[in-house]
């Protein structure tokens, strides 16, 4: 069960009604002809397919249509999810029609409910069906920790029809990718009075003792002593110590590991640089990065999925006083490199700097570092897409593809030699900021000097996409876990 759903599989039969409240109907344009084939119930059929033929304008992707008719003595709610029309009925438009439709079957209450879609019938159609669950279990999320009296939905027990093999073990596999991309969204909800560093150790402490991963925790001693001072440069002025997590995760024997590093910065008052207040309470979510990594290692574990994969936590909590590093300090990195600080502002990539190569030392193979890193990144492409700077186009074409899988976009920023030769200092090795032309892409760039030489690695800039201002499809208003169920379709295909 999660979000008050309980989803199981069934095939096409006119029984599965038996006893429901609520239909679901998934429709694109096209498979609007094909209800008379789902074996509904007398009247709903007719309902339906009286209500499709009548209008056109009920097929896109996310909107829910509400139609309620007599059942014996009782009421059926029957629901109509567009999933659109011709090529645009792919995979993610039932992921947003489910997180509609399960919004709006908790707002009718419904306690059983049968999901039914024609483009089901077929029983090549596992993704659309893993999308839909995925999809149902997301759009239900939400986050209502602080509230003094909080509503909770019935339980509704939903009953999922196709003709896909081995659909139960589908839907299985679709609760526990969405339960983690929830697990993620309540980390980044959370007020940075309630997670900290120690929040994030201590979480992943609790998986270590639940699933096989094997934990390391390394304190600001310990990063001291291996000279992680770029890491420890942000944490330095909060009284919430930093802390580097490690899970590893071998399913796969000798095979090489790949490593997800994360950006964990609990708050981000953006140090003595510091931030307008307008809007500072949303950097609560600015550890999004971490949780991301944190969710998809969660979830990795508990699919038992076959690949060898390193996930690395930066935590810190970038907060101004007397002790804050300052803009025009230098600081030495791990791996020998030195930073000139232009802005505190600039400290996400510095906790990354150390991050990556701490996952080299850990043996990755491949590195892949997520992250809330600039405010740039919303201005080349949007609230929708996140933006890929990388070292290998293979890499970037594989992240492309699991986010597809995962309703989650991407694209890339070229690594312009121009843009490496922003990031020299004139004092030391690196500046951490290198102004606003190309934010993104020095940044990006900038993470990727702490990569050890030939490993291929891919920074991915979530800065835009980290929050929801509108819940919409299977996203709710607020933090949006963007990048979890990205890394989780990735890690299946290592």
């Amino acid at each position: 069960m999660l979000n008050q759903f309980q989803c199981t599989a069934a095939e096409f039969n006119a029984a599965a009604y038996n006893d429901a409240d609520s239909i679901v109907l998934f429709l694109c344009k096209e498979c609007a002809a094909a209800i008379d084939k789902l074996e509904l119930p007398e009247a709903a059929a007719k309902a339906a397919m009286a209500y499709t033929a009548q209008h056109d304008d009920i097929y896109d992707a996310g909107s829910v249509t509400t139609l309620v008719m007599p059942q014996g003595e009782k009421l059926l709610t029957l629901l109509i999810a567009g999933c659109g029309e011709g090529k645009d009925c792919k995979p993610n438009n039932f992921r947003k029609a489910a997180g509609a439709a399960a919004r709006a079957l908790h707002k009718a209450k419904a306690q059983k409910a049968v999901l039914a879609a024609p483009i089901m019938l077929n029983a090549e159609r596992s993704k659309n069906l893993q999308a839909l669950v995925e999809g149902l279990y997301l759009g239900a999320y939400t986050f209502n920790r602080f509230k003094s009296e909080a509503k909770q939905a019935p339980l509704c027990e939903a009953t999922v029809l196709s003709a896909v093999p081995e659909a139960a073990a589908i839907i299985n596999a679709a609760e526990i990718s969405a339960e983690a991309v929830c697990y993620a969204r309540d980390l980044v909800n959370n007020p940075g009075n309630v997670v900290t560093p120690q929040t994030m150790a201590d979480d992943a402490l609790k998986l270590g003792q639940e699933l096989p991963l094997e934990i390391t925790i390394m304190d600001e001693t310990l990063m001291e002593a291996r000279g992680m001072h770029a890491l420890l440069a942000v944490g330095q002025g909060s009284h919430n110590p930093s802390c580097l997590v490690a899970l590893r995760y071998n399913g796969n024997g000798y095979a090489p590991y790949t490593a997800f590093v994360g950006k964990g910065i609990t708050f981000d008052s953006g140090g003595i640089s510091i931030k307008p207040d307008d809007n500072m309470g949303e950097m609560k979510d600015d550890m999004t990065g971490a949780g991301a990594v944190l969710g998809a290692m969660r979830a990795i574990a508990r699919l038992g999925l076959k690949c060898n994969v390193i996930g690395v936590l930066a935590c810190a909590e970038n907060m101004p006083d007397g002790k804050a590093q300052r803009p025009g300090d230098i600081v030495r990195a791990a791996n020998g490199k030195t930073i000139e600080v232009v802005s505190t502002d600039a400290e996400g990539r510095m906790v990354l700097a150390d991050a990556v190569w701490y996952a080299c030392q850990m043996g990755a193979k491949k590195v892949i570092d997520i992250a809330t890193l600039t405010g740039a990144v919303i201005i080349a492409l949007g609230n929708e897409t996140s933006g890929i700077v990388a070292n290998d186009d293979e890499l970037v074409e594989q992240i492309k593809l699991a986010g597809r899988m995962a309703g989650e976009n991407y694209w890339q920023l070229p690594s312009l030699p121009e843009c490496k030769e922003a990031i020299k200092s004139d004092v030391a090795d690196l500046l951490n900021s290198a102004g606003r032309a190309g934010g993104c892409i020095t940044g990006g760039l900038f993470i990727g000097e702490f990569v050890d030489k030939d490993i291929p690695w891919a920074h991915l800039d979530i800065g835009g996409t980290s929050t929801a201002t509108k819940t919409e499809g299977f996203k709710v208003k607020g933090g949006t876990a963007f990048g979890t169920m990205t890394l989780i379709k990735l890690a299946g295909m290592l």
